[in-house]
């Protein structure tokens, strides 16, 4: 996966950008819609409006973290690919691909926050 490439285009129905995972709630509504309908790639740690790379700390156990929260909070079962893709040499980005699913509509089990998202 190219990050310069994926930077220089603005977010729509195929790509999101979220700064980090610290509301899940966004990431894991983006992630279903982009399952239930033609696909798509998140960059976490790259903020929405400005595509500013802010990187994420830790990015191993970022990846675990999300990994763990697709598991548990996605019906039926999403398997994205993830990737951690460096970023000048001082920050590093995760990258969620994902596919148009054939086991769709895939839907947000019930969550532990409050805020409503519709999933397409």
């Amino acid at each position: 996966m190219n990050l310069v490439e994926l930077l220089k285009q603005r977010e729509g129905k195929g790509l999101e950008f979220k700064r980090d995972l610290s509301s899940p709630d966004g990431v894991l509504c983006s992630l279903v819609a982009f399952a239930n309908t033609a696909g798509g790639t998140l960059l976490i740690g790259v903020e929405d409006k400005t595509r500013h790379v802010r990187g994420v700390e830790e990015p191993l156990a970022m990846e675990e973290r999300l990994a763990n929260l697709i598991s548990d909070n996605i019906g039926p079962r999403l398997m994205p690919e993830l990737e951690i893709l460096p970023w000048r040499r001082r920050a590093h980005v995760l990258a969620v691909q994902v596919y148009p699913s054939p086991v769709r509509p895939h839907y947000l089990k019930a969550p532990a926050w409050k805020t409503e998202c519709l999933c397409v």
